[in-house]
Order: structure tokens, then sequence, then C-alpha cells
């Protein structure tokens, strides 16, 4: 078997979907581009097969490109200007990660098979949705009134 090969077949096995690998090696390719060295063309121990570069010869399951989509629309979402507000700039970030819970949730339900992890999602999806209401009917409160009424129940 080729070396183009080999790495399609990697890309393959690991769920690759565009800018976001799926797989046990999603933590490296994270740690190096926090560390400051770009992602794209960085090695794994697998050979040298690159770890999450821009183009794929390789056509993308649905599934993967659809989770790699709602996780882009999630990390978005949640880079928020600072209010210095800590406990509202919280929810402000936390609502679009329930979100994304929500429809990585509803993505199983539409591609998966497990029984077990389809009622799961169904959990997810009443549960995370309960907890973006209460937030944003935390939201809708002024600022510090939240608070006041904590205070007052001590």
């Amino acid at each position: 078997m080729g070396q183009d090969r080999q790495v399609r077949s990697r890309r393959e096995v690991l769920g690759w979907a565009g800018n976001v690998c799926i797989g046990g090696v999603i933590g490296p390719a994270v740690a190096s581009a926090a560390a400051g060295s770009p992602a794209e063309g960085a090695e794994t121990h697998l050979s040298g097969a690159p770890l999450c570069t821009s183009s794929s010869n390789v056509a993308e399951p649905t599934f993967y490109s659809e989770v790699a989509e709602v996780g882009g629309r999630m990390h978005a979402a949640m880079e928020i200007a600072a209010s210095g507000d800590i406990d509202r700039d919280f929810m402000r970030m936390m609502i679009p990660h329930h979100q994304g819970a929500i429809d990585m949730a509803l993505l199983q339900l539409k591609y998966g098979r497990d029984e077990k992890l389809k009622r799961l999602a169904q959990s997810i999806i009443v549960e995370q949705g309960q907890e973006i209401a209460y937030m944003r009917m935390l939201l809708a409160t002024p600022p510090g009134a939240a608070s006041a009424t904590r205070d007052s129940d001590r």
C-alpha cells in the first residue's frame, strides 16, 4: 500500500473532517495550535501522517462534516466580549455550549445506531434545553438583581 493510501486510510479511520480531526489525535492538534505552532502539517506518531490539514482528497462522511460545522458554530458563539460581570459572561458562553451539545445530540439521533446512545442524546436535548431556558431567564434579570436575591435568601 502506498504512502498516500496509508494516510487516506488513517484519515478515514480517525473520522477526518476538514480542519477538525475527530478521534484520539484531536488533543495533540489543539495543543500544537495552542503552543503557537501551526496545526496544519503537524505530524503524529502514526508514521509521520499529517495530523490535520486544510485539504483532503477524501470524501467526508456527512456525520463528521456536520459535527465539525456544529463545533465551529459553537466555538465561534462562545467567543464573547468580556462585560466585567463574570456570572453573566459565564451564562453567555454556556448557552452556545449547551446548544452545541443539543446540536450534536441531534446528529447522534440522525446518524447513530446504538439505542442507549440515542436515549442519552434525547436526555441531553431535554436537559440542556431546560438549562438554556433557565440561563436566558437569569440573563433577562437586571445585573445584580439575581445576586441580591441570593443574598437575601441566606
